[in-house]
Order: structure tokens, then C-alpha cells, then sequence
């Protein structure tokens, strides 16, 4: 190579350094949000599932675009919306134009959870963070820097945050979704029994709180909820704590009778703790019991939804529930197979069973509004934009829209 060509590459190599660390990709603006955005798995902090603003259809699907994702891809957790792009975590990271599908761009990369968008005041665009087997990361959520000449991508990834302790006696650690709040990100840690407040700068641990430490095979720590300044947890087995947002402070650790305890969802009315067999409401100021309602069910994987003063949730032997926030009342159960984490937009319930079917339904009466299945399965739970639903479909990411 001739020695000016060398020196050029060294230079745009130089300079793209530099425009990565302080984020100029010019991919996606800083704090651009909209109403229609879905800014992490669960929709909010507090895991309720349910968008306030957006609305999807209600009569039957349509295919609107289907991306065929890159070799690489295997996408099938929920994704992300900021603005006109969607993005996509699957053994890496795919971002699409929402109004087209077509692609933006895209790298490979140890994600493995739903990302989370947290504001990172450090870059003049916001990072994506993701947790894998193998600890936390935070990506660009812009992309990175693509050196002319070379075709080489730069700054893709930010920073990498704490690394898991390996694989357990089950395999490798699960890769919980990660929360962002208030400008920090919460998550657990992977392969640990912690769960750790991190800067969306670099990473960097704010304050890490453990349970059992002498057990970390059985004790790992759901997806966190956070709201009023308080992080609710739950975890193998029968505990459930809250933790002081800014301090990492315990506020209380209580144990429930079922030892099986899926992520909490915080609301106005409490925090609300699913188990193999049973619903709790808790009380956020101490953790005490207010209210308990019984599935008769054998839930295993499964994650509720609450909006509208009512919590959804699936039992997984044949019913999906409606259950009154205040009272802990039925309000209606219907027929539904396998586990799911629905969400709700505009008085719609949306659930994906067993992977391969989508079903509407009314939430208010419990009428199933139509059923889709796609050529293709798993089907990742679905986020809901301006009357089209969003999914990744395991090879591929799908725009469904109303008929």
C-alpha cells in the first residue's frame, strides 16, 4: 500500500475514533422521542406492557413488510421503537426503518435479551443496552462509524459492563431485559444472583446488591420494575425486596408461599408478583400482602400485563386471566394455551401462545378479536405503533397491520 494511502486510512481511522466518542453518527438524534415510542422490553420501568397512546388493529392482520434478517440474526425477543427506527437483538443487532422495513444497518454482537434505550449525555446519541450469558453491554444506538476505504464499522459497541460468572448446572445464565430510569439503567446481572444499577456513559456500577451469594445457580433475579424512585425484584426462592433507586438501599425482603416467582410489575395499587400459582399484590411501602388470587396454574415462563386498573395473566394449563388491580376480583378468563407476556394498547390485550399464534382480544370483555399465525415460528411478543404491530420472527422481522 502506498505510504499516503496508508496515512490517509490512518487519519479517517483517527477521525472516526473521535466522532464515535462523542457519538456523532448522525443516526439517530438525541432525546428525538415520540409518542410511539417503545423504549424497552415491557413498554415502561414498571413492566405494565401497556402503551398509553399507541393502538393496533383490531379486525385481522395483514402482512404490511417482512424483513429477511442477515444470517446471523435469530431474533426472537421483543423489540424496540425510538423514533423511525426499530430495533432488533439476536446474536446481534439489526436496526429497520418502522414506515418500510428496510434496514439501517447492522452488526453481529453477544446481545441476546430485548435492548433498553438509555440517554447517555456522554454521546450525542443514546446507547442500547443489552445483557447476553456473558454480562451487560452497551451499543451505539446510532450504529457506530463505517471507515471509508475499508468498510470497517467502529464504535459499534460502547462499553462492555459486568461480565457474568459463567454458566451454571442448567447452562448458560439467562439474559434478563435490562430497565432504564431516571437516566440509570437497572438490571440483573447474568449469571449472578445480583441486581446492579449502571451509567449508560460506561457502564460503570452505581451500587450492586446480591442474594445468596453461596447459590448462584438457583437465585438468579428477574427483570426488575422500577418506579417512585423504589426497584422492585423478584427471585428463586419465594423472595421478593425493593430497593432504593438512588442508593441501592433495601427497603424490604419479604418470602411468598409459592417459590417459583415471575417478574413483578409496579403500579399505583402495589406491585404485582406472578408465581407458579398465584397473583400477588404487595404492598411498595413494606412488601405485606394485600390482596392474593389464586390461577390453579402451573405458570413457569410467563409475565403479566396491567393496564386500565386490570392485570392479564396467563396460568399455562388453559386460561389466560383478568384479574381486578384493586380487589384481586376475576374479572373474566378465557380459553389459552402456554405461556405469554402480553401487552395492551387502546383497550386490546395482545398475546402470543405458545410462540405461534397472536391473538387479540377486548380487555374489557375478554372476546377474542382475531387470531394470526405466521409461516414462520417462535413469534416474539409483539410492540404496538400507530395501528401496526411489530414483531421479530426468529429469521426475519415483521409489520403486521389491520385487514
Amino acid at each position: 500500500m502506498p505510504s499516503s494511502r496508508r496515512r490517509c486510512l490512518k487519519s479517517l481511522v483517527a477521525l472516526a475514533t473521535v466522532a464515535c466518542g462523542t457519538g456523532v453518527t448522525g443516526a439517530v438524534a438525541p432525546n428525538s422521542h415520540s409518542s410511539l415510542d417503545w423504549p424497552m422490553a415491557r413498554y415502561d420501568p414498571a413492566g405494565t406492557g401497556h402503551h398509553p397512546t399507541a393502538s393496533g388493529p383490531t379486525d385481522g392482520v395483514t402482512i404490511r413488510w417482512a424483513h429477511d434478517a442477515p444470517d446471523w440474526f435469530l431474533g426472537t425477543t421483543p423489540l424496540v421503537r425510538h423514533g423511525e427506527l426499530l430495533y432488533a437483538v439476536g446474536n446481534g443487532l439489526l436496526a429497520l426503518d418502522s414506515e418500510s422495513g428496510s434496514r439501517r444497518f447492522g452488526h453481529t454482537g453477544p446481545g441476546r435479551s430485548s435492548p433498553a434505550l438509555a440517554p447517555a449525555p456522554a454521546y450525542n446519541t443514546d446507547t442500547l443496552v443489552v445483557t447476553a450469558p456473558s454480562g451487560v453491554f452497551g451499543l451505539n444506538a446510532g450504529g457506530g462509524f463505517t471507515v471509508p476505504l475499508v468498510n470497517h464499522v467502529i464504535g459499534a459497541e460502547r462499553w462492555a459492563g459486568p461480565q457474568s460468572a459463567g454458566g451454571g448446572f442448567f447452562g448458560p445464565a439467562d439474559a434478563e431485559p435490562p430497565v432504564t430510569a431516571d437516566g440509570v439503567i437497572f438490571t440483573a446481572l447474568p449469571g449472578t444472583n445480583s441486581v446492579a444499577a449502571l451509567d449508560p456513559n460506561d457502564g460503570q456500577v452505581l451500587w450492586r446488591r446480591t442474594h445468596h451469594e453461596d447459590d448462584a445457580v438457583s437465585a438468579a433475579i428477574n427483570r426488575p420494575a422500577v418506579k417512585d424512585g423504589l426497584v422492585f425484584v423478584t427471585n428463586w426462592p419465594k423472595q421478593a425486596a425493593a430497593y432504593r433507586a438512588g442508593s441501592g438501599e433495601r427497603q424490604w425482603l419479604v418470602e411468598l408461599d409459592d417459590q417459583l416467582l415471575h417478574p413483578p410489575v409496579a403500579t399505583d395499587e402495589g406491585v404485582v408478583v406472578p408465581s407458579r400459582e398465584f397473583v400477588y399484590l404487595l404492598d411498595p411501602a413494606d412488601g405485606s400482602e394485600r390482596w392474593r388470587y389464586s390461577t390453579d396454574g402451573n405458570a413457569t415462563e410467563s409475565t403479566p400485563a396491567v393496564a386500565d386498573g386490570t392485570v392479564f395473566v396467563a396460568d399455562e394449563r388453559e386460561s389466560l386471566h383478568a384479574i381486578d388491580l384493586g380487589t384481586g376480583q376475576q374479572r373474566w378468563t378465557i380459553p389459552f394455551d402456554g405461556p405469554t407476556a402480553p401487552v395492551v394498547a387502546d383497550g386490546t390485550v395482545y398475546a402470543v401462545e405458545s410462540g405461534y399464534s397472536l391473538v387479540a382480544i377486548d380487555a374489557e370483555s375478554g372476546e377474542t378479536l382475531f387470531e394470526y399465525r405466521p409461516s414462520q415460528v417462535p413469534l416474539s411478543t409483539p410492540i404496538v405503533g400507530d395501528g401496526v404491530l411489530y414483531a421479530a420472527n426468529r429469521e426475519r422481522v415483521l409489520a403486521l397491520e389491520g385487514t
